[in-house]
């Protein structure tokens, strides 16, 4: 199985396409204020990362079948992918996260089925660095 730095990478949906992508770019910077003085002390460490909160459109449980196989592969936060271009083609400047690996956010994965039979999927990740 392929690896990256050492993780499982493993293979994310191409359909349906997301119903919406947000991304956040965190950058790691410190900052340290004085109490006598109230200066403040900012330590730039060069370094960030991106996190993205996904929603999957509703389904049916045909389509969600292989998104429960893809968190279920995923182990929480063990392994690693990379965000289809076909399925982010169109929520994603092009090139901005291409080639980068994704892993989700947490450890827990849940969805949620409402009437009619509809899955609903909402989840959050994080570049794997």
């Amino acid at each position: 199985m392929a690896t990256y730095l050492g993780w499982t990478i493993v293979t994310m949906p191409s359909s349906p396409a997301p119903k919406s992508v947000e991304f956040t770019s965190n950058s790691i910077v410190g900052a340290v204020m004085s109490p006598f003085t109230g200066q403040q002390q900012i330590q730039d460490w060069q370094a960030s990362y991106m996190e993205a909160s996904v929603t999957l459109p509703p389904m049916s449980a045909t389509d969600a079948a292989d998104w429960v196989a893809f968190f279920l592969a995923c182990k929480g936060q063990a392994c690693v992918f990379v965000l289809a271009n076909t399925t982010f083609a169109g929520l994603v400047p092009s090139g901005q996260v291409a080639g980068t690996y994704w892993r989700l956010k947490n450890n827990a994965s849940k969805w949620s089925i409402t009437d009619g039979i509809r899955y609903g999927f909402q989840f959050e990740i994080r570049e794997a660095i």
